[in-house]
Order: C-alpha cells, then sequence, then structure tokens
C-alpha cells in the first residue's frame, strides 16, 4: 500500500512529465530499482497496491507570491502507508521520492531552492484502512500482498542456500548471522526483514 500524490501548480508539468516522474517513483518503490530481493508473486501484488496520482492547482503562492510559469515549479508530495509501517518506511521513502524529483529537474534544468519540495509520510491507523473497500490493518495488508508467495513457501516449494530462512511474513530471504531480525519459536529460529514482520509475527503467534 503506497499512496501517493503530487501537487504542483496547474501547467507546471505535461504528460511526459507526469508519465516519468511517476516512473522513477516507482521503479524505486516497486520496481527494478529497490535494493533488495523480492519475490516475484509478493512483486507483483505490491505494483497493484501502488498509486501515484497527480493534483495542479491553481493559484499555487508561497510568501514570496504567485509562482510564475518559468520559474522551477514548487511540488508537495504526500505518501499514505499504514501507520505501523510509517516510521521504518520514511527515510527510504522520502529519499527516494526526493531523488525522483531531482531526476525530472535535472531533465529540464531547474535547481530548488529552499522549501519548493515537500515530502510528507502519512499513516493511516489500524482500522481506517479500506482495504478492497473493508476495513483493514497493516497486518492484513502485508498478508494480502504475500499471500501467493506464503502458499507457495507452504507447499515446500522454495529452496534456500544454507544459514537462509524465509521471512514468514513477506516472503523475503533473510540471511540469518550478526544483525539479523529474529525470535525464538518453539526452538526455531524465525528470520525477519524488518522489524515491522517481526511485529507482525508476534502478534499473530
Amino acid at each position: 500500500m503506497n499512496l501517493i500524490e503530487i501537487r504542483c501548480p496547474v501547467g507546471a508539468l505535461d504528460g511526459e512529465d507526469r508519465a516519468q516522474l511517476a516512473g522513477y517513483i516507482t521503479a524505486g518503490l516497486v520496481g527494478d530499482e529497490i535494493p533488495v530481493e523480492v519475490p516475484e508473486e509478493t512483486m507483483r501484488r505490491a505494483r497493484a497496491m501502488t498509486h501515484v496520482g497527480f493534483l495542479a492547482l491553481n493559484g499555487w503562492t508561497t510568501g514570496d507570491g504567485p509562482w510564475q510559469p518559468g520559474v522551477t515549479p514548487p511540488m508537495w508530495i504526500t505518501m499514505t502507508v499504514p501507520d505501523r509501517w510509517r516510521d521504518e518506511t520514511a527515510r527510504h521513502a522520502i529519499g527516494w521520492l526526493r531523488r525522483a524529483v531531482r531526476r525530472l529537474d535535472a531533465r529540464h534544468g531547474w535547481e530548488r531552492s529552499v522549501g519548493d519540495l515537500w515530502i510528507d509520510l502519512a499513516g493511516v491507523p489500524d482500522g481506517s484502512i479500506g482495504l478492497a473497500g473493508r476495513p483493514a490493518t497493516a497486518d492484513d495488508v502485508l498478508a494480502t500482498m504475500t499471500a501467493e508467495f506464503r502458499a507457495r513457501t507452504d507447499a515446500g516449494q522454495v529452496d534456500l542456500p544454507e544459514g537462509t530462512v524465509i521471512d514468514p511474513i513477506c516472503g523475503m530471504r533473510v540471511k540469518l548471522g550478526k544483525g539479523a531480525i529474529t525470535v525464538e519459536d518453539d526452538g526455531v529460529t524465525v528470520g525477519f526483514c524488518a522489524q515491522a514482520c517481526r511485529d507482525a509475527y508476534v502478534r499473530q503467534v
């Protein structure tokens, strides 16, 4: 669940700008440029649960007055995620969104000054997430995103190298060792890619 709204002044971006910026953003969140290996079944669902939209606002004005065409356009980006994911997601998500905007700026030769790019990460509390139009939790979103891969894992169709386990929540491969996020469950070491997955697992057992 990555819901991204990009606000800018009317006339600041054309269709090609919007398409390229959306492409940059999705590449780093659910595409070829994400820094970790995620099972294709999970990525397929993650891509379907990621949305990027644009709002062109009339009369955009700052403390310095109205925005003028030909000047680097200000942008205000809001990314909405389940609230339980927010703290762990914020650094990567904000960094990647900034990088995507800079790619667009470089194409136009735009130079940004202080205050003309704002990126907010908003969290939706459990019970207020409308997954498929029904009240849901962060755990429900994660379970939906990973259902296909977990089914393949349960069927014994996933091979793992020595010292590697499958995160039972999201399906990512986790190398055990120093720094690994783990929990002991009936004498078995269970590994997780992130604290959010560990927390979700603990809530289930």
